[in-house]
């Protein structure tokens, strides 16, 4: 009895911290993320001059790059792209540059400039939509309207986009039913937030719409939801989408959601009846407006992006060409492409063959193959719905192809032809997916454990 007591206790001492971690996570985010921008000097964010550079030159008209004859460190040849950028963040740029992040501008090789500015380059974030940076352009325009200096500017967007990302954690706890806690121990992991809460970068916000499009989506699995969640749900996976395009296809999770929703609706009825209430639920048309929406707009950006590369000086355009014709019009190419990818994967391949970041990229990878044992037990033994079971394996392909998908991006843009193993792979393109892949073991666990206590029976458990 004693025992059974302390249990019960134990369950509603989680319960109730359970409820407070919308709140707690939020405030944890703030503080972790401080102690991150106050220990991390600027200038040390990856491809933060580009960055800088694709923000100001978005704020001064240029939202789509045009050819620039001026140069970086990183992009040292021709063929270069960019906009016009303020004198003050082209010498903020150079005044903290210590070697770390090569987009910094040459200012001897600049040819056209005023007394604003001055064209320069920067590939290798001339491919993100300006819906990517949304809260840094607040802070840069905010800084430009009232004089600040780049300095100031700089520290004051990473505080936005900190404020921001740390309300969408808050916002992506408070939509999950179920794993509240676990879920927000890996949201507040220094690996997960380190240069991705805080950062002028395209990977910040994108990690923070994904973290939440993903609990979002879940929320649709075991409650009922209204019409108004399903159009901010479908807002939010438009601007999913238009951020880094590589994370687009976690848009087609919201399909989910009107099939789902019906166990909720009393609509346990077959046939006829059943699809005619399907079609006429506004979810349903929603959701799919919202994976045409987004479809549209990424042939649309991919077409008006597509005539430059993010590295010339490594990977010219011709190449680049020659890489896509191979890789489309003929088995060879596509072979050569999927053993490159696959070496990488092997070899736990990482960008300038950092050690840590090999570490890391590999557990990422052992984390996905625990994953995929976890799904196929849970198909095998049959210990979650049909329903269910079709989700996570439909989660684990978008998991998988997003991340094939990132290591084919490298190896067209960033590996040199003659290479046989993919360049350029870092662990924080893995972060955004953290808590798919949580939720999704997370979930089997959860069924195998009840199966086992139930001698069959897949009784749900509802774990706070």
């Amino acid at each position: 009895m004693g025992g059974s007591e302390h249990g019960m206790a134990l369950r509603r001492l989680v319960c109730d911290a359970s409820k407070h971690m919308p709140a707690i996570v939020t405030l944890v985010t703030i503080v972790i993320g401080m102690f991150f921008i106050v220990v991390t000097p600027p200038g040390h964010i990856p491809d933060i001059w580009a960055h800088v550079y694709r923000i100001d030159g978005i704020l001064n008209g240029d939202v789509l790059v045009r050819p620039v004859d001026s140069k970086s460190l990183l992009h040292g040849s021709n063929g270069n792209v960019g906009g016009h950028v303020d004198w003050s963040w082209i010498n903020f740029s150079l005044q903290e540059y210590d070697g770390y992040d090569p987009a910094v501008v040459r200012t001897d090789t600049i040819t056209t400039q005023d007394a604003a500015g001055a064209d320069v380059p920067y590939n290798n974030s001339a491919v993100n939509s300006p819906v990517t940076y949304l809260p840094q352009l607040v802070a840069f325009a905010v800084g430009k309207t009232f004089g600040m200096s780049a300095h100031a500017t700089y520290y004051l967007a990473e505080f936005v986009m900190l404020t921001v990302y740390a309300l969408c954690m808050g916002l992506a706890v408070a939509a999950l039913p179920r794993w509240r806690i676990l879920v927000s121990i890996a949201m507040v992991c220094p690996v997960i937030m380190y240069r991705n809460a805080f950062a002028i970068s395209a990977d910040s916000f994108t990690q923070a719409c994904t973290f939440l499009l993903t609990c979002m989506v879940f929320r649709t699995l075991y409650r009922r939801v209204s019409v108004r969640y399903c159009i901010a749900l479908a807002l939010l996976s438009v601007c999913t989408a238009m951020c880094k395009f590589t994370y687009a296809p976690l848009v087609l999770l919201i399909l989910f959601v009107p099939h789902m929703q019906q166990r909720f609706a009393g609509e346990h009825v077959a046939g006829a009846t059943q699809g005619k209430r399907t079609c006429r639920d506004p979810r349903l048309w929603i959701c799919i407006a919202a994976v045409a929406v987004s479809s549209i707009w990424l042939v649309v950006w991919i077409r008006l992006t597509s005539w430059f590369v993010t590295t010339p000086m490594i990977v010219p355009s011709e190449n680049v060409a020659a890489k896509k014709r191979a890789l489309m019009g003929s088995f060879t190419g596509a072979a050569q492409a999927a053993y490159a990818i696959g070496k990488a994967i092997i070899h736990g391949k990482s960008n300038m063959d950092n050690i840590a970041n090999s570490i890391v990229i590999i557990c990422c990878w052992l984390a996905v193959l625990v994953m995929t044992v976890l799904i196929t037990v849970t198909t095998v033994t049959k210990s979650l719905p049909v329903r269910m079971r079709v989700f996570l394996w439909c989660a684990w392909g978008i998991d998988v192809g997003i991340i094939l998908l990132t290591y084919l991006a490298l190896w067209l843009q960033y590996t040199p032809i003659g290479i046989d193993e993919v360049y350029g792979m870092q662990y924080r393109y893995f972060l955004p997916l953290t808590v798919l892949l949580v939720l999704c073991s997370a979930e089997c666990v959860a069924s195998l454990y009840v199966v086992k206590q139930h001698t069959g029976n897949a009784v749900s458990v509802d774990p706070c």
